[in-house]
């Protein structure tokens, strides 16, 4: 017995979003069986004293039951999230996708299976392609050749095969997003150290996010930099995986508390710029302040939290703002803001009004160079200046796509 595509699609989404909820639902039992785990221990059938060892230690148990449900918890929501996602499929009209095969045709390409994807803020263009010519064809060419098509802008997507060769291949194409983001690192070793103890991530993920992380380790040296390396990195899988930041920030804090709390703190400052709206969300945990320069008008981002690891649930503050074309973003470690002595953040904010600096790595570079000035060429802490230039772009007509 034949089905058509259509249905074999809609069968197999509802089979994938059952097994999703079916996944939730365990990873949900499961963190009630811990926190059922964590009331058990106070259950003895001796009623004889407990010693100090005995109870420090069922104590420790109660803290690690309660770590590993509410992960449990936080796995069971981001696979309710993934089953929640709403996208639709559709192909081009049949006269349409024989027109923007023909279209492409003429450019010594040969493309089939056109699907239109939408959902939520993303819309894509899903299709097969080879080269007819007698060299490979950059996706970026393609990418153009839509666009002047669909009349609007679009680019690969990361998951995209990038150049087109003589068998068929998977692109993917979207819009191109409002916003992009050119950034620069500076950085500078604790004086008597190899090593800094602060790390950092910039990287674009699904959704045309672009989030940016400085981590800064307890102390200096070698142990400082395992500690934040570590945060960076476990944050990154997390967000390739799906999670979200905050989802991702709660269950590294809670590995951290498990293993040494109170303990190896190491701080958190991310920052987070919806490339397709402009809109940047910064979620600090223990970090210095941050900072938006829109013109010589200089605004401070900052938060009074705790680092990671230091309590058991991280209370993080979230901060919104809307950027503009032109604007510049500023990341800093404390390191940074402490070299600039009292009033370290005061000085920051008059420095940043006084440049005029569009090049990030030039404006990194000043600040760096003036916090090591204003300690007579010493570097006391690790230091870290994270700059990013925002460009608007002009996009053409935002209408549906097909």
């Amino acid at each position: 017995m034949k089905t058509n595509s259509a249905e074999n699609k809609s069968l197999f989404t509802g089979y994938s979003k059952k097994k999703l909820y079916c996944l939730a639902e365990t990873y949900e039992e499961l963190a009630k069986l811990y926190r059922s785990r964590r009331g058990s221990v106070d259950m003895t059938e001796n009623k004889a004293p407990l010693d100090r060892r005995d109870i420090l230690y069922r104590n420790e148990l109660r803290e690690t039951n309660q770590i590993f449900a509410n992960h449990l918890e936080e796995i069971s929501e981001a696979f309710l999230e993934v089953a929640d996602t709403v996208l639709q499929v559709s192909k081009p009209v049949e006269h349409k996708r024989r027109a923007l095969i023909q279209h492409l045709k003429k450019h010594g390409i040969q493309a089939r299976e056109l699907i239109f994807i939408e959902g939520g803020a993303s819309r894509r263009i899903s299709m097969e392609a080879r080269s007819t010519l007698r060299r490979e064809i950059p996706a970026d060419e393609l990418a153009g050749l839509l666009s002047v098509y669909f009349d609007r802008r679009l680019m690969p997507s990361l998951d995209s095969t990038m150049t087109i060769g003589k068998g068929y291949a998977l692109f993917i194409f979207e819009d191109e997003p409002g916003f992009t983001v050119l950034s620069a690192i500076s950085r500078a070793v604790k004086e008597d150290e190899k090593i800094s103890g602060d790390n950092f991530s910039v990287e674009e993920y699904g959704n045309n996010q672009m989030v940016a992380m400085i981590s800064d380790g307890m102390g200096s040296g070698e142990q400082a930099c395992h500690d934040s390396c570590a945060v960076i990195e476990f944050m990154e899988k997390f967000m390739e995986a799906g999670f979200s930041k905050e989802k991702a920030l709660i269950m590294v804090n809670g590995a951290l508390f498990s293993q040494n709390p109170g303990e190896n703190l190491t701080t958190l400052d991310i920052c987070s710029i919806d490339l397709f709206n402009g809109e940047a969300d910064f979620i600090k945990a223990g970090a210095a302040a941050s900072f938006l320069k829109r013109g010589m008008h200089v605004e401070e981002i900052a938060a009074d939290t705790l680092p990671l690891g230091s309590v058991e649930e991280i209370s993080s503050m979230q901060l919104m703002v809307q950027l503009c074309n032109a604007d510049m973003l500023v990341m800093v470690s404390d390191g940074v803001t402490d070299a600039l002595g009292e009033f370290g953040i005061s000085r920051l904010k008059n420095l940043l009004a006084k440049t005029n600096y569009v090049n990030p790595k030039e404006l990194s570079d000043y600040l760096l160079k003036c916090a090591i000035g204003s300690q007579g060429g010493h570097i006391r802490d690790d230091m870290t200046v994270l700059a990013m230039y925002i460009n608007q772009n002009n996009n053409l007509s935002n209408n549906k796509i097909g």
